[in-house]
């Protein structure tokens, strides 16, 4: 009797621990943090947010005038990190728009095809954090106006909002808009569409691709293209190429863009 009360004692504490390392784990699991303009700076988090990522930046934003988000842009693509950016039709030809800009140094930018307006404040980083809220990317949000910004690290509502990326960069974009924005910007164009011939594939085998065959040919990073390798040889070989998309890292928008871009991949 007296060792089931003892063992009873301690399946009771080893219970209570458990309890508090969940309960303690819990507020670290997902957090969400506000800033406010006037107060808190938030064009410094969106810079380092920016400078943070590794993998991809996709970003809905229906004003964006300030050149000091659009530099780190600019230098994140230079270290390898995809830049895509939806805009509002009005930033086509706005005096202060920074979408000429970033088109000229190498953004792929994609403009609504909504008549009234695309009023998206958002960007998925890496599908790690969510960056949201009223604040414009502009320097009247963080100088004049009174603003919020809210950075998200919870899956399921970065997968959210993910996914609506996803569908208005491929299903709510114009060509003719798009067009007009690299004419303008003076940037050749070669847009991707049902009536765009079938580009000529490109075969990459995920199994045997070095580094720099999976950075130029999937166009994706060097960290990544790494991550690739080591997984493909801890599994003896990927299975089949949609093994990918387990990869935080890749989404269902990449593996669209592949196959437009004709590149096919293989796992022989």
């Amino acid at each position: 009797m007296h060792y089931l009360k003892k063992n009873t004692k301690l399946y009771i504490f080893a219970f209570l621990i458990i309890v508090l390392c969940i309960t303690i784990s819990i507020p670290t699991l997902a957090k969400t943090e506000a800033y406010f303009s006037l107060s808190d700076n938030p064009q410094k988090v969106i810079i380092k947010n920016i400078n943070q990522a590794q993998d991809f930046i996709s970003i809905a934003m229906y004003i964006f005038t300030d050149r000091e988000l659009a530099l780190p842009l600019i230098e994140a693509r230079g270290r390898g990190v995809k830049v895509r950016l939806y805009l509002d039709k009005d930033q086509v030809e706005y005096q202060y728009s920074q979408s000429r800009f970033l088109v000229q140094n190498g953004i792929e930018t994609r403009i609504s095809s909504n008549n009234y307006i695309m009023h998206h404040k958002f960007a998925v980083i890496d599908n790690r954090i969510l960056l949201t809220g009223s604040y414009n990317w502009t320097f009247s949000a963080g100088n004049r106006n009174d603003e919020n910004l809210l950075v998200i690290d919870e899956p399921e509502t970065i997968e959210i909002f993910g996914n609506q990326f996803e569908m208005l960069w491929l299903d709510k974009f114009s060509l003719e808009r798009t067009r007009r924005l690299y004419k303008i910007a003076k940037v050749d164009f070669l847009p991707t569409s049902p009536t765009s011939p079938k580009p000529e594939d490109k075969i990459i085998n995920i199994n045997s691709a070095s580094p720099e065959e999976l950075i130029s040919i999937l166009q994706i990073s060097e960290p990544l293209a790494w991550k690739i390798i080591t997984l493909s040889e801890e599994l003896e070989g990927f299975k089949e190429p949609e093994d990918l998309l387990q990869f935080t890292e890749i989404t269902t928008l990449e593996w669209e863009e592949w196959i437009q871009q004709g590149i096919k991949i293989i796992v022989e």
